[in-house]
């Protein structure tokens, strides 16, 4: 039953992702795969998830306890804390920020959930720049 809640909330979300993004103004220099495209991409890849989980539910009879909720909720509100740290702090910053909060949040040490996501922070950075040349923020600690 919560899969099938959870998988309608999901939908429910992919056609609000959808639907922004289709809306979104961009401007003339960004590449094809720019801020329209990977939203749209995503969100129909969420759509087909939501509608396959809907259609067949998990066997495990799964139910969601307090702590799992909180979690949740914590993600939540961490996803937006990144979306507003990501174009000031920049990418590296504030994907190793959540990404440690993240770690530390489903039960990591902190020294090690701190190495982590600043690996995978200096990594994806990389990756996005140079290899796919993105146009990734560096935020105005870098003066990006």
């Amino acid at each position: 039953m919560f899969d099938r809640l959870f998988a309608c909330i999901l939908l429910g979300v992919s056609g609000l992702i959808a639907w922004t993004a289709y809306h979104f103004e961009v401007a003339f220099q960004y590449e094809p795969l720019g801020p329209k495209a990977f939203p749209l991409i995503l969100s129909v890849v969420l759509a087909i998830c939501s509608v396959w989980l809907i259609i067949k539910p998990s066997a495990n009879k799964w139910t969601p306890t307090g702590a799992v909720l909180i979690k949740l909720i914590s993600g939540v509100l961490l996803m937006t804390g990144y979306a507003f740290l990501f174009e000031k702090a920049g990418f590296i910053i504030s994907t190793a920020m959540v990404g440690t909060v993240f770690c530390v949040l489903f039960g990591e040490q902190l020294i090690r959930a701190v190495l982590y996501s600043v690996t995978l922070s200096l990594v994806s950075y990389f990756i996005l720049k140079h290899v796919l040349q993105l146009n990734v923020p560096t935020g105005m600690l870098f003066g990006g």
